[in-house]
């Protein structure tokens, strides 16, 4: 899975910004371009109010675009990205996640990378409603940045976690974990044995599920082993960490206690229910994790 187009949608926040960092430095692993993309949109001005006269759409728009491009030169200038290739453009519309998933549709787009905090403190719970619609709605792999560092420089995705389910959406995960770890990089593969035990085990020995069925961590082991054997070259030699929990506080975990770079899953409930909720597991993982999380379908 060849990443070689990342679109980078920018409200010229902070989290934006770390959207792009975590952007370059995928880019300069795979070779990616990068496209900076701003929607300017057109806010609640009341045309009825005399004090508040609606303006020219034209002039505002035009004002708004010259806005962007100097805050893009501004941003870019920053970052170090002279080696990577990065192109700006400024769209209007009056839905901004619209307008994003049209340009990657339209634009052989890869990769999207956003920012997870909106402009309302509610948003930190949300995710922020551009970004909720861009992960359940995109056609490629949904970067997601939590990030508030003035200070950070390019993050480094030498230590990355994949969430795999032996789902077909955790193999594309992989696939995708792989097209940007580094040369040297760590690979973890971590599978969640939901910690459920059935009421006919109750009176039975032991705390956990391994305790009382120990065959279940032998088969998840081989289950994880022939992914790697199928999917990771020989010169990549991964980790099976095999836990046993809740399973989104377990990837959450297992990324602290592993130092995780980022966090790689598949989302697959793309039912009525999901399109809410972005997948439970996906959702509860982009919402509190300590790391950049990267979800395909």
């Amino acid at each position: 899975m060849a990443i070689k187009h990342i679109l980078v949608p920018s409200d010229f926040s902070q989290t934006a910004k770390s959207a792009l960092t975590c952007a370059l430095s995928i880019a300069k692993t795979s070779g990616a371009k990068i496209t900076l993309l701003h929607i300017v949109t057109v806010y609640n001005d009341d045309p009825y109010r005399d004090d508040q006269p609606f303006p020219s759409l034209e002039e505002y728009y035009e004002q708004m675009e010259q806005k962007a491009d100097g805050l893009f030169e501004k941003e870019i200038s920053t970052l170090g990205a002279d080696k990577v290739s990065i192109e700006r453009v400024v769209r209007r519309g009056f839905s901004s996640y619209e307008e994003i998933l049209t340009y990657a549709a339209e634009n052989d787009v890869d990769m999207i990378a956003i920012g997870t905090h909106g402009r309302k403190p509610v948003a930190r719970f949300f995710l922020g409603s551009v970004a909720e619609n861009i992960v359940h709605r995109a056609h490629c792999p949904v970067l997601t940045v939590r990030i508030e560092d003035d200070e950070a420089g390019l993050p480094d995705f030498k230590r990355i976690l994949v969430a795999i389910d032996f789902y077909e959406q955790s193999e594309q995960a992989l696939q995708l974990a792989l097209s940007i770890l580094p040369q040297g990089g760590i690979l973890d593969l971590l599978h969640v044995v939901e910690d459920v035990i059935p009421p006919t085990y109750f009176a039975a020995e032991g705390e956990t599920i391994f305790d009382i069925m120990p065959q279940v961590k032998i088969k998840t082991k081989d289950s994880l082993q022939k992914v790697a054997d199928k999917l990771v070259p020989e010169n990549v030699q991964p980790n099976l960490i095999i836990r046993e929990g809740k399973v989104a506080a377990t990837i959450i975990d297992v990324a602290k206690e592993r130092k995780s770079d980022i966090i790689v899953m598949g989302t697959h409930s793309m039912n009525a229910l999901a399109q809410i909720l972005i997948g439970s597991q996906a959702n509860k993982v982009i919402r509190k994790a300590h790391c950049p999380v990267l979800t395909t379908k």
